[in-house]
């Protein structure tokens, strides 16, 4: 099974002891991939929750990013982290690319998951709890 399936399978996981509909009111969220990778908008840029880095298939980090944000950019938590932390503007492409900062050149491809505001805490758990599953090689163990 590869990386990509094993962090379904383990936010699944997850889910299954923290997201339930009877207390929970919405559609749990599902993890996205950045198909145009560094063009556009992060997916989820708008909402608190993880992003995870793959090198090709396999996860390298998992990251929470669920600040409440401010000023113009409020709740924006997973594109404020991936902005300041993985990558920046591309200036010399244009407007709306983005280029990887030098520490994190070999990502390859960023998947999301946003949780909507009310239930963003939960976020730092699901990055806790992938972390202690399937040990991604650049996060310390937890």
């Amino acid at each position: 099974m590869n990386d990509s399936a094993r962090l379904e399978q383990t936010t699944s996981k997850f889910f299954r002891r923290h997201w339930s509909k009877e207390t929970l009111s919405c559609q749990r969220p599902y993890w996205k991939n950045w198909e145009e990778f560094l063009y556009g908008s992060v997916p989820n840029y708008d909402l608190g929750g993880c992003y995870a880095l793959f090198s090709g298939t396999a996860l390298l980090y998992v990251d929470p990013g669920a600040s409440k944000g401010g000023g113009l950019y409020p709740d924006h938590g997973i594109s404020r982290r991936l902005i300041a932390h993985v990558i920046t503007s591309d200036r010399q492409r244009g407007q709306c690319w983005s280029k990887l900062r030098e520490s994190w050149s070999s990502v390859t491809s960023i998947l999301t998951i946003g949780f909507p505001n009310e239930f963003a805490y939960l976020a730092p758990a699901l990055e806790t709890f992938l972390i202690r599953e399937l040990s991604p090689p650049k996060n310390t163990r937890v």
